[in-house]
C-alpha cells in the first residue's frame, strides 16, 4: 500500500488520499531553505534600485551584494573581492575555460578535463576544441570515478595552460585529491579550475591553503535560489570576460546584479552549519545501513571513501535505474536515475561509463540525494517503496 499523509480535514469527505511528497534529488538542486526566501523577498521590497547607482537606495542595494560576497569568502577563506557573481555555475564554468583560453598567448592551447565533468565543463572543452581555439585531452578516471596525479602528470605538456578537475562528482559523489593535482599544475605552470558546486559546504574548502586557482559554486545546491552562482578567481590570474559592456564585478562580468538571488545566496550559506552537515551525514548512513539489509542484491556505485556525505548511487540487478525512479515518482518519491543534464536522454550515464561500467550496468543506476530537510523518516518511506516496487515489478533481461 502506498504512503499517504492523511487528507485535509475540510475534503475528507471528497478528495482521495494524495501520495506523500519526499523529494531526494538534492544533488539536482536543493529546495529553497524558507529563511532564504523570506530574506530575498525582503530585498526585493527594500532594495529594488540598480547595485550600481549612487543614490541611497542603490548603495543599499550594494551592501547586501557585499554582504553576500563576505559571507561566501569566509566559508571559502579567501579574499571577497576574489569572488565574481554570475548567473549560475554554467556560466562561471565558461568563464573560467574560455576566460583563461582567450587571456593566454597562442602557444599555450592545450586544455585538459576529466572524463567525469559536468557538460558545462566538458561541453565546453569539446566546443574549444572543435572550433580549433584549443588542444583537448580527456583524462581517464579509475573504478571509483577519481583522477590519479600520475595520470595528470602523464598528460601536462609544454603547452597546457588550464586543466578542470571537479571537486566532487555530481552523480557518485567522489570526492578528487585537489591538494594533489594541484601542486602538480603549479610545479608545471599550469593553472587549475574546479567546479566545486557539489562539495561547496559539504567539504571544507580553504583556499588560502588548497592549491586551486578557479572555482566554481552556485546557489541552487546549497537550497539557495537558482539562478546565482560565482566564480573564485586567485589575485594575478587573467581572464578575457565573455560578457562586454560595462564595469560590473570588476569588468569581468557585465550586466545588472541580481540582487535578491545573490542576497540568497548568502543567506543560504550562512544557514547551512556543521551541524547540519553531520545530521545529512547519519541519514546517509542510515540510507546505507537499510539498502544493505533489505536489498542486499544492490551494487553501490559511489566509493566507500572520500565521498560526499549526500550521494548515493546504487544498482539493483534485473531492474534499470529508470523504471525504478519512474514506479518511485508515482508515489511520490523524487529522485534520479542520473544527473539531471543526463535524465531525459535514453543513454547510460558517461560517467558511470568513464569509471568501466558496461551500458547495461550503467542503465541500471539510481542516485539518492539528501539535503538540509530530509528525516529519517522519509528514507525510510523511501526504501519501503522500493523494496515494494523490487519485489513486485518483472525483471528486466540483463
Amino acid at each position: 500500500m502506498e504512503p499517504t499523509l492523511p487528507p485535509s480535514p475540510a475534503v475528507a469527505r471528497t478528495a482521495p488520499a494524495r501520495p506523500v511528497q519526499i523529494y531526494l534529488d538534492s544533488a539536482a538542486s536543493a529546495p529553497v531553505d524558507p529563511a532564504v526566501a523570506a530574506k530575498m523577498a525582503d530585498v526585493q521590497g527594500r532594495f529594488g534600485a540598480n547595485p550600481s547607482s549612487v543614490h541611497k537606495a542603490g548603495l543599499r542595494a550594494a551592501r547586501e551584494v557585499e554582504l553576500a560576497r563576505m559571507r561566501l569568502a569566509a566559508r571559502l577563506n579567501c579574499p571577497p573581492e576574489a569572488l565574481t557573481f554570475t548567473g549560475c555555475a554554467t556560466e562561471a564554468n565558461n568563464l573560467a575555460l574560455k576566460g583563461v583560453l582567450w587571456a593566454s598567448p597562442p602557444d599555450r592551447r592545450h586544455l585538459i578535463v576529466s572524463a567525469i565533468e559536468h557538460p558545462s565543463v566538458l561541453g565546453v572543452a569539446r566546443w574549444l576544441e572543435q572550433t580549433g581555439q584549443a588542444r583537448l585531452t580527456v583524462l581517464p578516471v579509475n573504478a571509483d570515478g577519481r583522477v590519479t596525479p600520475e595520470v595528470l602528470a602523464r598528460a601536462l605538456a609544454p603547452d597546457t595552460v588550464l586543466v578542470s578537475v571537479m571537486h566532487a562528482n555530481n552523480e557518485v559523489g567522489t570526492i578528487q585529491p585537489l591538494a594533489a593535482l594541484g601542486q602538480l599544475c603549479r610545479d608545471h605552470g599550469v593553472l587549475l579550475h574546479t567546479d566545486a558546486c557539489q562539495s561547496f559546504l559539504k567539504v571544507p574548502i580553504d583556499l588560502a591553503a588548497l592549491p586551486v586557482d578557479l572555482l566554481s559554486i552556485n546557489a541552487h545546491k546549497v537550497h539557495g535560489p537558482k539562478g546565482v552562482g560565482a566564480l573564485y578567481i586567485r589575485p594575478g590570474v587573467t581572464l578575457t570576460p565573455m560578457l562586454h559592456g560595462g564595469g560590473h564585478e570588476n569588468g569581468l562580468r557585465a550586466g545588472t546584479l541580481n540582487v535578491p538571488g545573490i542576497a540568497g545566496f548568502g543567506e543560504a550559506v550562512e544557514r547551512f552549519t556543521a551541524q547540519e552537515l553531520d545530521r545529512i551525514a547519519q541519514l546517509r548512513a542510515h540510507l546505507l545501513g537499510r539498502l544493505g539489509r533489505d536489498l542486499p542484491q544492490h551494487r553501490r556505485n559511489s566509493p566507500d571513501a572520500d565521498a560526499l556525505c549526500n550521494i548515493v548511487n546504487v544498482d539493483i540487478p534485473g531492474h534499470t535505474g529508470k523504471t525504478l525512479f519512474q514506479a518511485l515518482d508515482r508515489r511520490g518519491i523524487r529522485v534520479s536515475s542520473s544527473s539531471a543534464c543526463h535524465s531525459t536522454k535514453l543513454t547510460p550515464s558517461p560517467v558511470l561509463l568513464a569509471m568501466g561500467l558496461d551500458a547495461p550496468t550503467a542503465d541500471r543506476a539510481l542516485r539518492i540525494s539528501l539535503g538540509r530537510f530530509n528525516t529519517v523518516d522519509e528514507v525510510d518511506a523511501l526504501m519501503d517503496a522500493l523494496v515494494d516496487i523490487v519485489a513486485h515489478a518483472a525483471p528486466v533481461a540483463p
